[in-house]
């Protein structure tokens, strides 16, 4: 995530010596900062409402198949019994031929909706991080701005080797909390202020 979320400037870190720079280098811990943004939970439990949506629709179709495979099997098993006539094992062998022919097409309906929905899956998670990412980082780059820091480091980030592209920073560098302070400030509140005269009453109670 840290490395989907990395704002790019890398490049300029290493072409830009330290001298020529007028202003502040500061750090963000971005991996932090999604975490921490209100709006990420609740993508979350979105996404997970979908998943938990197509989980129980497959779960259903594989209940299905399970019961179309019991049924193959006791007709199979029926199908050559010596004390049937000819005909009737004749109608057996087709009923087990129908019968398969029914299973196998629900194990292949089974596989086409798994592998259509993870990647309906995939994209809807691909987006929601989109979305978020681009709020993230278009409030670190306005900041950046407005206090005139020269470069805003990404120290989540890790190098291709899982080394830690920022190796060491002082703490009065980091604007981690700055930044989630910032896209957290309209946070709905999730459960409304108890009006004045409940607040007494609960005081109250309390003495």
């Amino acid at each position: 995530m840290a490395a989907l979320i990395a704002v790019g400037v890398w490049a300029l870190a290493l072409s830009v010596s330290a001298q020529g720079l007028t202003g502040r280098i500061v750090t963000v811990d971005l991996n932090k900062v999604f975490n921490a943004y209100y709006k990420t939970p609740i993508a979350t439990a979105k996404l997970k409402e979908t998943i938990d949506s197509y989980r129980k629709e497959h779960d259903d179709m594989f209940a299905d198949y399970k019961k179309q495979i019991d049924e193959l099997s006791k007709l199979r098993d029926e199908q050559d019994k010596p004390e049937y006539t000819a005909e009737v094992r004749e109608q057996k062998r087709k009923a087990v031929a129908e019968k398969l022919a029914e299973t196998q097409k629900l194990q292949r309906d089974i596989e086409e909706y798994d592998a259509n929905h993870r990647k309906i899956l995939e994209e809807q998670s691909q987006r929601m991080r989109q979305t978020i990412v681009k709020e993230i980082t278009d409030v670190v780059n306005k900041e950046a701005r407005d206090q005139g820091y020269q470069l805003v480091l990404d120290k989540s980030g890790s190098t291709i080797n899982g080394v830690p592209m920022v190796v060491f920073s002082l703490d009065t560098m980091d604007i981690t909390d700055d930044i989630v302070k910032i896209l957290n400030k309209n946070q709905p509140k999730t459960a409304e202020s108890p009006a004045p005269a409940e607040k007494d009453q609960k005081q109250g109670d309390k003495k």
